[in-house]
C-alpha cells in the first residue's frame, strides 16, 4: 500500500551546470530527467566541463542562469541568460560572453551545450535529485548556526514533510514512489561535496555544512531517482512511497 511521505514544496531546474538555477511552479520530466536541466555547461578550451566543486571553477556557483523561453523535449535549447555575481547580465548568443566568463574565472571558459560531442561532462546527471525538508531539519538541529536550505544542495524536487525531522529519504533506496503523476525509483544516495559549502547569493561560505552531513548521515543528503513514468510535477503535488 502506498503511504504519503510529503508534498512538493519547491521545484528547481538548473539551465547551466554548477550555476544557480530557476525556482519553478512545475517541472516536466521525461525518462532522461527534467527537460532543460543542465542543458548547458561552462567548459575550458579542451571541452572539459567545469563544476564548482573544484577550486578552479568555484566562481560558477555565484552566477545565476535562466532560460529565455521554455525548453521542449527533443528540441534545440532556447537561449539562456547568465547573471554574474556583479549583476552583469548576458545572453548566450552574445559574442562577448566567452571573454566575460574567462575574465571572471581567471582562465579560458565558454558556454557550451552539455550534450555537444566535444564536451566532456564532469559527471552524468541523474534524472531526478530529490530531497526532503525532514533531512534539512535534522541537519539544522545538529548544526544550528548553519543555513540548511535547498539552494545548498541543488535538488530538482524538495518535499515538504511538515514538522518531521530525520533522514527519511535514505531509507527509500531501491523503492518506488510517485510524485504527482510521475513515477520514479530511488537508485542512489546523493553524496555531497565542497559545492555545498560555497558562498552563493546571501549564503556565506560555510565548511560546517559538509562537515555536519559527514558526521550525522555518512555524507548523504537526498537521493537520486530514475524516472519510470514521465509527466509534469507541480508545487503542491503529493508524494507517495509504494510499499
Amino acid at each position: 500500500m502506498a503511504s504519503e511521505v510529503g508534498t512538493v514544496s519547491e521545484l528547481w531546474r538548473y539551465p547551466v551546470q554548477s550555476l544557480q538555477g530557476e525556482s519553478l511552479p512545475a517541472l516536466q520530466f521525461t525518462a532522461q530527467g527534467v527537460v532543460g536541466d543542465r542543458g548547458y555547461s561552462i567548459v575550458d578550451d579542451t571541452g572539459e566541463g567545469g563544476t564548482a566543486a573544484r577550486p578552479q571553477w568555484k566562481a560558477l556557483i555565484g552566477w545565476r542562469a535562466r532560460y529565455l523561453a521554455e525548453p521542449a523535449a527533443g528540441a534545440d535549447l532556447p537561449k539562456v541568460e547568465i547573471t554574474f555575481d556583479d549583476g552583469t547580465q548576458m545572453v548566450s548568443d552574445d559574442a562577448r560572453l566567452g571573454d566575460a566568463i574567462s575574465v571572471r574565472l581567471g582562465r579560458r571558459g565558454r558556454l557550451a551545450v552539455t550534450m555537444a560531442p566535444d564536451v566532456k561532462r564532469p559527471y552524468v546527471a541523474s534524472p531526478c535529485h530529490l530531497l526532503t525538508s525532514a533531512t534539512l531539519k535534522a541537519l539544522s538541529a545538529a548544526y544550528p548556526n548553519g543555513r540548511f536550505v535547498s539552494q545548498r544542495f541543488r535538488p530538482n524536487v524538495l518535499l515538504g514533510c511538515g514538522d518531521q525531522a530525520g533522514f527519511i529519504e535514505t531509507g527509500w533506496l531501491h523503492q518506488s514512489l510517485t510524485v504527482g503523476p510521475v513515477a520514479m525509483k530511488a537508485v542512489e544516495h546523493c553524496l555531497r561535496c565542497a559545492l555545498t559549502t560555497r558562498p552563493q547569493g546571501e549564503l556565506p561560505k560555510d565548511p560546517g555544512i559538509l562537515h555536519t552531513a559527514q558526521q550525522h548521515n555518512e555524507n548523504r543528503v537526498g537521493i537520486y531517482a530514475e524516472i519510470s513514468a514521465p509527466g509534469t510535477v507541480r508545487i503542491g503535488d503529493v508524494a507517495r512511497l509504494n510499499g
